[in-house]
C-alpha cells in the first residue's frame, strides 16, 4: 500500500485535522427560506353531500391545473383552478355545473424513505350555475377547502400526488348549497431548486494511536501509512456558519502553501434519493464545487484531485432524515505523498 505523510497542527489549543467535511444538504428545518417552484395538473371525482338530495348524492369528474412557490422544504403556497364538472341528480333533471379558482398554504412531513404525507388548507372562490327545464340560477362566493394525502417522487423533480379534498359550502340560499368531498391523483414539476450547503466540523476521533497519544506542535509534519477517520456533527445553515466554511477553506489553503508538495483530495458522496447514475453525478458536482472554491482562494487545480462516490458510502442510515443529511458530504484530505 503506498505510503502518506500526513499534516497534523496544533491551533488555538484544539488538533486541526487535515480531513473536512463539508455538506451540500436540503435542510428540512421549515423555518429556512428555500425558494424554488412548481406547476402541476391534477384530475379526480368528486361525490357531493346535499341534503336536498339525500337518496342520491350528485357526482362528476374534476380536473385542474395549479402552480406556485415552495418556500421551504416543508412549506408551499399555490394558485390553482379545477373545474368540478357537470353533476346531475339522479331523480330528477337538474343539473349543477361549478368551477372554482383556489389559492392555500401545503405542509408536507417526509415520513418514510421519499413518501410524505401533506395537508392543505385554504380558500375557494366557486362560480355555479344551475339550471332545471323551468329555472336558471347563478352565483359564486367564497368557500374554505382542505386537502390531505400523500406525495412521492417518481422521477427527478417530478412527485405524484393521491389524497383528499373537501370544499365546504358551495352554493347559496338562491342555488342550494352542497359540499364537495373529492379524491385526487396529481403530478408536480419542481423547478428552480438550490441546495443548501450545510457545514460538517470534524471532531477528533483518530484510528491512528501515535496521532492520539502524543502532543502535537503547531504545524508538525507527521507521517502515517494509512488516513485518519473522523466521526462528523452536522451543523444548521447560518450567516456565522457560512462564514466559517470560508475560515475553513482559507486554512486549507495556507496548509497547501506552507507545504508545497501536499496536495489535497475532495471526495463527494449523496444519500440514496435518485437514481444511482444521478447521484453519482451529483457527487461529482459536489467535489467540483468545494473544489472550485479552494482552486478560486489560490489552490493550484493540478494540487486538487476530485472524485465522487455517489451513494456508496454513507457514514449514516439512509432510513432517516439526519442520516441522510449526513450522507450528502463532500470530504476533503490534505496529504504529501512520499
Amino acid at each position: 500500500m503506498r505510503s502518506f505523510k500526513k499534516l497534523c497542527a496544533l491551533t488555538s489549543g484544539l488538533l486541526l485535522v487535515p480531513t473536512i467535511g463539508f455538506a451540500e444538504v436540503k435542510d428540512y428545518d421549515s423555518n429556512d427560506l428555500n425558494i424554488s417552484y412548481f406547476v402541476g395538473v391534477e384530475t379526480g371525482y368528486q361525490v357531493s353531500s346535499d341534503t336536498n338530495y339525500p337518496y342520491s348524492d350528485p357526482h362528476s369528474p374534476l380536473a385542474g391545473i395549479y402552480g406556485g412557490i415552495n418556500i421551504t422544504d416543508h412549506l408551499s403556497w399555490d394558485l390553482g383552478y379545477q373545474y368540478l364538472g357537470e353533476m346531475t341528480g339522479a331523480y330528477n333533471s337538474i343539473r349543477i355545473e361549478t368551477s372554482l379558482t383556489r389559492t392555500g398554504l401545503r405542509y408536507a412531513y417526509p415520513v418514510y424513505k421519499q413518501l410524505s404525507v401533506y395537508g392543505y388548507a385554504g380558500a375557494a372562490y366557486w362560480s355555479l350555475d344551475k339550471s332545471s327545464p323551468n329555472a336558471h340560477y347563478s352565483d359564486n362566493g367564497f368557500s374554505p377547502i382542505y386537502k390531505f394525502g400523500v406525495t412521492a417522487p417518481i422521477a427527478k423533480d417530478l412527485y405524484l400526488d393521491l389524497g383528499y379534498q373537501y370544499i365546504d359550502g358551495i352554493g347559496s340560499q338562491q342555488t342550494g348549497e352542497f359540499d364537495s368531498h373529492g379524491a385526487l391523483l396529481g403530478l408536480t414539476y419542481h423547478f428552480g431548486r438550490s441546495e443548501k450547503q450545510q457545514i460538517i466540523i470534524p471532531v477528533i476521533k483518530s484510528n491512528e494511536k501515535e496521532c492520539e497519544s502524543k502532543m502535537i506542535e503547531p504545524r508538525t509534519i507527521y507521517q502515517h501509512s494509512t488516513q485518519l477517520s473522523k466521526e462528523m456533527k452536522t451543523f444548521g445553515v447560518d450567516k456565522s456558519e457560512l462564514s466559517l466554511q470560508q475560515k475553513e477553506v482559507v486554512h486549507i489553503t495556507q496548509l497547501m502553501t506552507d507545504n508545497p508538495a501536499a496536495k489535497v483530495k475532495v471526495i463527494g458522496h449523496t444519500d440514496t434519493s435518485g437514481s444511482e447514475a444521478y447521484n453519482q453525478k451529483l457527487s461529482e458536482k459536489r467535489a467540483q464545487y468545494i473544489a472550485k472554491k479552494l482552486e478560486n482562494n489560490g489552490v493550484d487545480k493540478d494540487r486538487i484531485l476530485v472524485e465522487g462516490k455517489g451513494e456508496m458510502a454513507p457514514i449514516a442510515s439512509n432510513e432517516t432524515i439526519e442520516g441522510r443529511a449526513l450522507n450528502r458530504r463532500v470530504d476533503i484530505t490534505v496529504f504529501i505523498s512520499e
